[in-house]
């Protein structure tokens, strides 16, 4: 099987469409995209219109070796041509393009965009676009993906059990539907990186479990997308001297089984009254609910995964009372906390 370490070498090395491309730099190749429809947009310029399941069709001609892989998959994985000309084009899927190393400029509704090595472009459906000609130090790895995985599949898993992950999904959504693209910086690119090679190597490389690990780090990339989008509203917010909401979140996910409403007005400079309704109107929800769901949330996890008793658990995540915490879970779940366990333990006892 491919290995990690190998993935910089596959990526670097020219393929013959990337020789023919450097050796006919005049070249359009249009032939590449005459499967696909074309309209003219309100400039007056044509636009190609790019679907999933024809690039999935391409893929599949082109790569007999993952073709069955590829007929279960709900993303496409490929480097981008490098010296290649693209024609401006919009499409029916999400399309993610990660700058592995050099540079890329992404074109989008007139304005350019310069990405830098370790950033990341998330591009919704139906945007015009167009990427300019690379070097051969411009290594860009594009994803393409089904609105409904992206959607349901990988935002929904991200959200579940977390307050923070969860308000971060809901604004990149919205911000993904206004204006239609987020540019990603993540501070830490290593990871990023390494879940970016990791994808590859199973998908270029399909074992019988490719499509769980895909899975696995499809889940590790967007969850390093949420960290670096609440660090730059984090800081977006302090320069004009304004809290930032998923700072408040944070410290409460953080100090849910002791803090209090008036405890996280004081740390962050509120009157309680206000933060109240300040943390209704962002995630709409209150605190004392918030509050709820972080500690049974937390206590479902130990149940699973410790063997802590059920009395232990209830004190860590913040109860004082059995009574009323077996109360609260049992509404919540429709089961008592020892019937929750012994369906969804994961560890065994010695």
């Amino acid at each position: 099987m491919m290995k990690k370490s190998e993935i910089n070498n596959y990526l670097h090395q020219l393929s013959k469409r990337e020789e023919l491309y450097k050796n006919n730099p005049a070249t359009e190749n249009l032939d590449d995209y005459a499967d696909f429809d074309v309209y003219t947009n309100h400039a007056g310029q044509r636009v190609f219109k790019y679907t999933f399941e024809k690039h999935l069709q391409k893929a599949i001609e082109s790569n007999t070796y993952i073709s069955t892989h590829l007929h279960a998959s709900p993303l496409l994985v490929f480097k981008h041509n490098r010296y290649a000309y693209t024609p401006l084009h919009s499409h029916d899927f999400i399309e993610i393009n990660y700058v592995y190393s050099g540079q890329a400029h992404i074109t989008i509704n007139d304005t350019t965009l310069i990405l830098e090595t370790g950033d990341l472009c998330i591009l919704d459906t139906d945007v015009i676009h167009r990427i300019s000609n690379t070097s051969e130090s411009d290594i860009l790895v594009n994803i393409l993906i089904k609105k409904e995985y992206f959607s349901s599949n990988m935002l929904n898993r991200l959200a579940s059990n977390n307050i923070i992950a969860e308000f971060a999904v809901r604004s990149i959504s919205e911000t993904h539907s206004h204006d239609q693209y987020i540019i990603f910086t993540p501070e830490d690119g290593e990871i990023l990186q390494d879940a970016i090679s990791g994808l590859l190597v199973y998908y270029l490389d399909p074992v019988s479990y490719s499509i769980d690990a895909i899975n696995a780090y499809m889940i590790i990339i967007f969850s390093e997308l949420l960290k670096s989008y609440t660090q730059k509203k984090s800081l977006e917010y302090r320069s004009s001297n304004q809290q930032y909401i998923g700072d408040i979140l944070q410290y409460i996910e953080k100090n849910y089984a002791t803090c209090s409403l008036t405890d996280v007005a004081t740390h962050f400079n509120f009157n309680a009254s206000y933060l109240s309704r300040y943390l209704k109107k962002q995630t709409g929800t209150t605190f004392v609910k918030m509050i709820q769901d972080i500690r049974l949330n937390h206590a479902c996890a130990l149940l699973k995964n410790s063997t802590y008793s059920i009395e232990e658990i209830c004190q860590q995540v913040g109860y004082r009372n059995l009574t009323f915490f077996y109360k609260k879970f049992t509404t919540t779940f429709q089961c008592t906390p020892k019937s929750y366990r012994g369906t969804h333990k994961n560890i065994t006892d010695d």
